[in-house]
């Protein structure tokens, strides 16, 4: 057990309790760590179980594919909302809309008393009129009741704006590789003689199983391989310019302060750094982290920072969403919306490739098929595409 990767692992312990028969089956992130067709896996042994499944997980197209409930907990408090992932999102924003008419309503309301309990009292002193005082006093009190059935303000999840700063012109051939492939030290091929191509523009989504090339082919695009010979030809057009978001995020010296590696890395002066990095929930004293306390998603989100200020024209992504939370998920799929330029990356999210992939690139067998659409349209496409039947020699 000790040689499987994390992903057969994960499947090797759910094997181990669905066979146990339980009841209740309780999962922390149960697809971390997965490709596609290992999540896929996953998803048709738990359908078979009858009994009730807990599980927490940022994984969106498995949290609408796998629960009914949701308990969402958000601002210290829980609310459970009968649906899965996409109906929650839509009855969450109902809901918030809902409370916050209720409490502006409730908001005029009070104002509206306050105005005239004002004018009674000041006419009442006035006229010296028992009367419009009384009258006063009883505003006083229905006020004092509304306030103390006081509705509180509902609290709006602060959105980041963020936007890449485009380098708008661009050559009609961003990437263009021949013949590509990629050997160990120990002459065995990861790839072998790929031909691809990638117009400015597309946003192109590369799938397939752990260890099928993906990162590599990535990876001997930007010249970032080590231990690894590449042949072929790799052209990068003219007026390309990358930003790379990289699986793995390390710093050369991950003793810094977060906010003087942005510094360094964006050329700009401590209250700018400190402005941008609030944009993205650092705030006063996190700004002085070093690096290495970060955790996954605070990387992700200082390298997003980071990406923003540069002049970029394509943006090359390595599993951006893998450690991150929902919320930070969104940022980057917000900053990505507002892209115009073109888009290749590597992912498991089906969520994520579903949003934004017209075009997915499948790695098998060393080498790569293309399939035209999102995460759907392949495997649509897939599931019906007949694939050649083996023959098998005879024995002798």
């Amino acid at each position: 057990v000790s040689v499987l990767s994390p992903g057969e692992k994960a499947r090797v312990a759910l094997c181990k309790i669905l066979m146990k028969k339980a009841n209740l089956i309780i999962l922390d992130e149960p697809t971390n760590h997965l490709d596609i067709a290992s999540r896929e896996w996953v998803e048709a042994a738990i359908e078979e179980f009858e009994g009730v499944l807990l599980f927490v997980s940022h994984d969106r197209y498995f949290l609408d594919k796998m629960s009914n409930k949701i308990l969402d907990l958000d601002n210290g408090s829980g609310k459970i909302y009968s649906n899965n992932y996409s109906g929650f999102v839509e009855e969450k924003q109902k809901f918030f809309e809902k409370q916050m008419a209720n409490y502006k309503e409730q908001q005029n309301l009070i104002n509206k008393l306050e105005a005239e309990r004002k004018y009674f009292a000041e006419r009442g002193m006035a006229t010296n009129s028992s009367t419009l005082t009384s009258r006063a006093h009883a505003l006083q009190t229905r006020i004092e009741k509304i306030k103390a059935a006081i509705i509180d303000k509902p609290k709006e999840r602060k959105k980041i704006n963020v936007e890449f700063d485009e380098e708008r012109k661009s050559s009609k051939v961003v990437i263009s590789v021949k013949d590509l492939t990629v050997t160990t030290n120990d002459n065995d091929n990861i790839l072998e003689n790929i031909d691809f191509d990638v117009h400015a523009g597309e946003r192109i989504a590369l799938v397939g199983k752990n260890g099928s090339g993906k990162s590599t082919f990535l990876k001997s695009v930007l010249g970032k391989t080590d231990n690894l010979s590449v042949n072929g030809q790799i052209i990068i057009g003219p007026s390309v310019k990358i930003g790379y978001l990289p699986q793995i995020i390390e710093f050369k010296n991950d003793k810094q302060t977060l906010l003087g590696y942005f510094r360094n890395e964006v050329g700009i002066g401590e209250q700018k750094a400190r402005q941008i990095l609030a944009g993205f929930e650092f705030y006063k004293e996190d700004v002085n982290k070093r690096l290495n306390m970060l955790s996954g998603g605070e990387k992700m989100k200082v390298k997003l920072a980071e990406l923003l200020q540069k002049e970029i024209n394509t943006l090359v992504f390595d599993e951006p969403t893998n450690h991150i939370d929902i919320p930070t998920k969104e940022v980057l799929e917000s900053a990505i919306a507002d892209f115009d330029g073109t888009l290749l990356f590597v992912s498991h999210d089906r969520y994520f490739i579903n949003k934004f992939a017209d075009k997915t690139i499948e790695f098998e067998d060393k080498n790569i098929i293309t399939y035209i659409g999102n995460y759907d349209d392949y495997k649509s496409k897939k599931a019906t595409t007949v694939k050649p039947k083996l023959i098998k020699k005879p024995n002798n």
